[in-house]
């Protein structure tokens, strides 16, 4: 059975969600729930940034659009990508984009938040958070090609195949808040370890206004922090 489920406000909209069903009204009740705001003037403790390393390699991902965004995911037979994070292992196995950000920073909000999507062999979700800002003209031409074809929503129900270099999609100071929530699509279930990066990556302003304008507005509003510890990462 599918259920719909919107970003706008209203019976199906985000402060409902939890009314559409059991399963989504157990998932909001039993879990911590994402995203939220986080302040580094309320961070818990730190952490050590080495906990978290990156295995990443240029990988071929095709393009989707379901859950109203744009999502990327590894074709089948690619190098598999992990990030290992306080000590466990996680694959890379989605990526997907969110309109304007669904975490604050500091409690700022930016134009777009990507969140990568991995996966434990004991089914542990990690998600990462990079929150992006618009810049005038790409970064460079593998980054333009990435803009133009996978990630420009009217493209990307048509299943582009496009290579990324996923290195490249991470800030270049790579200081990140860490906190247990939950997803921010429904169900909202948890646990999910999050790490979201505090500095922002630029995307092209071209694609932004693409967003904006096929998608629309794409994220959950910040939920309640309930006492949780937040960490943050020097890296």
């Amino acid at each position: 059975m599918i259920l719909d489920w919107f970003y706008e406000e209203g019976p199906r909209g985000p402060e409902n969600w939890k009314n559409i069903c059991a399963i989504f009204h157990k998932a909001e009740n039993e879990s911590l729930q994402s995203p939220i705001n986080l302040k580094e003037e309320e961070v818990t403790a730190e952490m050590d940034g080495n906990l978290l390393a990156f295995d990443y390699h240029a990988t071929n991902f095709r393009s989707s659009f379901f859950n109203h965004t744009v999502h990327l995911n590894p074709v089948a037979g690619e190098k598999i990508n992990h990030v290992v994070f306080n000590h466990k292992r996680y694959t890379l196995e989605d990526i997907h984009f969110h309109l304007p950000s669904e975490h604050l920073i500091n409690s700022q909000q930016f134009p777009l938040e990507m969140h990568l999507v991995h996966r434990s062999a004991k089914n542990e979700l990690l998600v990462i958070g990079v929150v992006a800002e618009p810049t005038q003209v790409p970064l460079n031409k593998k980054l333009a090609k990435i803009d133009n074809i996978a990630l420009n929503p009217r493209n990307a129900a048509r299943g582009f195949v496009v290579p990324i270099l996923l290195n490249q999609l991470l800030p270049e100071k790579r200081t990140f808040f860490n906190y247990s929530g939950s997803l921010t699509t429904p169900p909202t279930e948890g646990p999910v370890e999050w790490l979201v990066f505090k500095m922002p990556v630029y995307m092209r302003q071209g694609l932004l206004k693409a967003f904006e304008e096929q998608i629309g507005k794409t994220n959950r509003p910040v939920q309640e922090r309930k006492g949780r510890p937040i960490y943050l990462a020097d890296k």
